[in-house]
Parts: structure tokens; C-alpha cells; sequence
């Protein structure tokens, strides 16, 4: 990366906004079904209604991730919440074992 008093607003602008994205991914494991959920309520002008089947695959899924949290918790394993390269594996490992 260029000196920080060369590069322009809009360069640190999408700078910062690329790193609060991948910060985002880390922590939320559910963050695109958030987007998908803010996205639904813009589009129908907040009409939660028509986007409860977005909210509850949202819901769902932090359900989910909790219960991940707390079998890895249980058993020890750090960080309780994976990183976003492991979670495909890991949903084959407890999707089995959850129950919803």
C-alpha cells in the first residue's frame, strides 16, 4: 500500500470499506444472509412481511452458528467461531447434529 498521505479519500474510503467487509465475514458468519435480509426490506420499502422468508433463513442460521459456538466452546476448540475458510467443513460436521 501507497504512503497514507498520497492516496486519495475515495482510495481510503474503499480501503476501509474492503476491511470492515472481510472483518464482517470473520466475525458474522451469517452477514450475506443479513445483506439479503436489508436488501429484501429496501426493495419492498420495509414491508417485513414479504421478507419474513429472508428473516427466518437469517434467524435460522444464527441459530445455527450459536450452537457451533457452543459445541466448540464445549469441547475446547479455539476460535469458537471458525474462520470463514473452515465453515464449509464444518457445516457438514454439525449440520447433523443440530437440531433447529
Amino acid at each position: 500500500m501507497a504512503d497514507f498521505y498520497q492516496i486519495s479519500n475515495a482510495e481510503r474510503y474503499e480501503e476501509a470499506k474492503k476491511q470492515f467487509k472481510e472483518r464482517s465475514e470473520r466475525i458474522n458468519p451469517c452477514v450475506k444472509e443479513r445483506d439479503l435480509s436489508l436488501k429484501c426490506l429496501d426493495e419492498f420499502y420495509y414491508a417485513r412481511r414479504k421478507c419474513q422468508p429472508f428473516f427466518d433463513n437469517y434467524n435460522n442460521c444464527r441459530k445455527f452458528w450459536n450452537f457451533v459456538t457452543k459445541e466448540r466452546r464445549k469441547e475446547g476448540i479455539k476460535p469458537y467461531i471458525p474462520p470463514p475458510e473452515e465453515r464449509e467443513q464444518l457445516k457438514t460436521e454439525y449440520l447433523p447434529r443440530f437440531k433447529a
